[in-house]
């Protein structure tokens, strides 16, 4: 229990600080609805996603570790279909000149979306764990 409402504080930070980057999250009813997309990517990431790396395992062999992308945007996909006032929104930026670099606008739809989402989604958990663990004391 004390393990789920971690990684669900996580996921809710997280959620919110990656909306506030790529702008592509619409939570309808708000903070209740960020509450039921973390809870529900919290039990898949402790529930769900151990029993897939394990089924998955020749594949993620074969790719070199890259399946495991396709797994964290599983956990997106089920919020999707489980939630009905959540969305993924596509991802569209204007393109930008940086001291002579231009780069590229960006226009991302459809598994694409969803593998960037959860890509830093779970970019930002791991930075957030990190702050957040406690150091261990020596004796």
């Amino acid at each position: 229990m004390k393990k789920i409402l971690k990684y669900t504080l996580l996921f809710s930070f997280a959620l919110v600080t990656q909306n506030l980057f790529w702008q592509n999250l619409q939570f309808n009813q708000g903070v209740f609805t960020i509450v039921k997309v973390s809870l529900i990517l919290s039990l898949f990431e402790i529930i769900l996603k151990p029993v897939i790396k394990f089924l998955m395992l020749p594949i993620n062999f074969l790719t070199f570790g890259l399946f495991r992308l396709v797994i964290f945007t599983l956990g997106f996909y089920l919020a999707i279909f489980v939630l009905v006032d959540f969305q993924v929104l596509s991802i569209a930026t204007l393109s930008q000149n940086f001291f002579g670099l231009t780069i590229p606008a960006i226009n991302l739809q459809g598994f694409f979306v969803f593998l960037v989402t959860a890509i830093s989604a779970n970019i930002l958990v791991s930075i957030f764990k990190f702050i957040v663990k406690s150091p261990k004391i020596k004796k």
